[in-house]
């Protein structure tokens, strides 16, 4: 009974801390029995949930997925490449028939314009040190302004 007394202290406060943490991945897998998902070191904060529908509060809901990639134009025969992807000096622009693509539009992850300019030759050069490292789009437009193809470019330095 006095080995229980002299633990008990020591196990009170680890049952009250919580852990504050931000999540950088997670998941969702279903099969025909079972569905779960999770989101690797977020704390559960509240669940409420009706006969069909179960609503965790927090950041991670897999329904509300929202995708703010621009696609291809479905029929695009103009073969474009950007290298190297991650960069960190200098973005090239690689167009087989420079003809087909007009201009470029850079956009950061708040999709602002952050560089526009002219494709004028088969290979254009980019000069990416000035922006800050993270994720943005790269959209190439043809004659009639519409999206030939969209990259994301991931800067690193």
């Amino acid at each position: 009974m006095r080995s229980l007394l002299v633990l008990l202290p020591l196990a009170a406060p680890i049952a009250g801390t919580a852990q504050s943490v931000v999540s950088g991945g997670g998941g969702h897998h279903a099969d025909a029995t079972t569905r779960i998902t999770y989101t690797i070191g977020e704390p559960v904060i509240a669940t409420a949930g009706a006969s069909n529908v179960v609503l965790t509060q927090g950041f991670h809901q897999p329904w509300a997925d929202i995708s703010t990639l621009v696609h291809d134009t479905p029929a695009n025969t103009s073969v474009i490449n950007v290298y190297p992807n991650p960069v960190s000096h200098t973005l090239h622009i690689a167009c087989e028939d420079a003809a087909d693509a007009q201009q470029y539009f850079l956009h950061d992850a708040a999709g602002r314009v952050v560089n526009e300019g002219r494709i004028t030759s088969a290979i254009t050069d980019l000069d990416m040190e000035a922006y800050a490292s993270g994720g943005y789009i790269l959209r190439v437009l043809g004659n009639d302004d519409t999206t030939l193809k969209s990259f994301k470019i991931s800067i690193t330095h």
